[in-house]
């Protein structure tokens, strides 16, 4: 599975119920952050420990096209935790991160409609830990339990390795018919101690049931680092053009309207990035 996800969440200090603040639609004045996750230069901290050369070191990373390759059927949505970059190493044992609301929608080339093909409320999360200067292998189990409200709790990452989660179930397209994708999960600590960043992306398939290699899955890109806290955040990626996604949101983005354009920072960043390209907003 390639990660090329960023993880990005925004802190939602209002609207937040017991099974997250989204519950399958975003709450008014809160959609214009997915601008953001997806605009270099905003994220709010970084991952520990990861290749500072990688693509998604410093944030989001996503092709401008967005498309599927062409002979592709299947996507599914995923997120990374990592620990947080330059806070002190020390784990909370207990400390443990709620996923809930988690959606995968595909829009149709011709017709440019948004389709639901994942719900977490009908789909299984699932994943581990991975090495995170290897996150391709070295996997490690990961405890990962569905709560009777719904939403799916994962262990904390350790020193050195991540949390890669992901719905089990692909969602399934015609080959050619698809040319973008959106996802979003609402993430949250169960720990204020617990230091962590998350983000959101995609991998599209080959087929339902391809197994992993270099020509089964392609990665559709990542949102930016956000810094998890004990409240609600609400993560987002899409892929593609930000203008299209602008005049065509989704439909959990469509109770509020998009600009095309980031309005502004949610978070000044307190420690240097450990990549080697250092991204400003802009």
């Amino acid at each position: 599975m390639q990660i090329a996800i960023a993880i990005v969440v925004v802190a939602l200090e209002n609207a937040v119920s017991a099974n997250g603040p989204s519950g399958g639609a975003v709450a008014a004045g809160l959609a214009p952050n997915v601008i953001e996750q997806n605009t270099p230069g905003y994220s709010e901290a970084f991952p520990a420990g990861v290749p500072k050369t990688s693509s998604w070191c410093n944030g989001t990373s996503r092709p401008e096209d967005g498309a599927p390759p062409s002979d592709f059927v299947a996507v599914t949505g995923l997120a990374s935790v990592f620990p947080k970059y330059g806070a002190p190493v020390s784990p909370v044992p207990e400390a443990k991160v709620l996923v809930a609301n988690g959606k995968t929608y595909i829009r149709l080339r011709a017709t440019k409609e948004w389709v639901l093909v994942q719900d977490q409320n009908e789909n299984e999360i699932i994943g581990a830990h991975f090495d995170a200067m290897a996150p391709k292998n070295l996997a490690t189990q990961m405890r990962i339990e569905v709560q009777a409200d719904g939403t799916t709790l994962v262990d904390g990452p350790p020193p050195g390795r991540n949390d890669l989660i992901w719905m089990v179930r692909r969602g399934s397209f015609v080959a050619g018919t698809v040319d973008a994708v959106y996802v979003q999960m609402d993430m949250k600590t169960t720990d204020p101690d617990m230091k962590v960043v998350a983000n959101v992306g995609a991998d599209w398939w080959r087929a339902p049931d391809s197994p992993h290699s270099a020509t089964n899955n392609r990665g559709a890109g990542n949102s930016n680092w956000v810094e998890l806290s004990s409240d609600w955040s609400t993560l987002y990626f899409f892929s593609g053009n930000t203008s299209e996604l602008a005049a065509a949101p989704p439909p959990p983005l469509t109770e509020s309207p998009l600009p095309a354009q980031p309005a502004s920072t949610r978070r000044t960043i307190d420690t240097p990035s450990p990549c080697l390209r250092v991204l400003a907003p802009r």
